[in-house]
């Protein structure tokens, strides 16, 4: 799997399928997403390639709060290289990137940098400042730049969808065991107390 750090670094992915978001954990709701990715881009012929951020927004917006992630993006990279993901691209979540309008995010990055055939999107997820970029905006923006758009439903797991929130509650109180049934993986003990502590 290439993990690119800035968008020169980026060699030749198109056609490309891509998929946008934290993806903090990896978990079976994200698993689906790239399940997914992963099979429309052997549809086409093309690359599957996420784009995450670091650190995790929730961090850059909120530094004071106790907010942690589930894994570190180290963890949460070798987990989407097991689901067969050909590529990701880590982008610096900064002042800039904070206020870039959706709009101008997708052209930076999806269809001029990656060359978007296919953008998957899961449930609820937003991009751009204010998160205005919502489903129906970034669908009707995609269509006017031949992108197709593929919602995926949430994952549900007995009867509930699988959120990180669920996931980070569970950690709190050390019920690891309904932690790692949402991941999907036994989750690295020692990982979460360094990034608690």
């Amino acid at each position: 799997m290439q993990v690119f750090r800035n968008i020169e670094d980026i060699r030749s992915t198109g056609p490309s399928v891509v998929a946008v978001g934290s993806f903090d954990g990896v978990h079976l709701g994200h698993r689906q997403i790239l399940q997914l990715l992963c099979a429309t881009a052997r549809e086409i012929g093309g690359s599957s390639v996420v784009i995450t951020f670091d650190p995790h927004p929730q961090i850059f917006f909120h530094p004071e709060s106790d907010f942690f992630t589930i894994n570190t993006l180290e963890g949460n990279l070798a987990q989407m290289e097991q689901q067969g993901v050909d590529a990701v691209l880590v982008l610096p979540f900064t002042h800039d990137l904070a206020r870039c309008d959706y709009r101008d995010f997708l052209k930076t990055y999806v269809i001029d940098a990656l060359h978007a055939h296919t953008l998957v999107m899961g449930p609820n997820h937003t991009i751009g400042r204010n998160q205005e970029g919502n489903h129906e905006a970034i669908e009707h923006y995609c269509a006017e730049h031949g992108v197709r758009v593929h919602p995926i439903p949430e994952y549900m797991l007995n009867q509930s969808a699988v959120h990180s929130s669920a996931i980070r509650k569970a950690i709190l109180r050390e019920d690891w065991e309904t932690a790692d049934k949402l991941l999907g993986y036994r989750l690295e003990r020692q990982t979460i107390h360094n990034m608690q502590n």
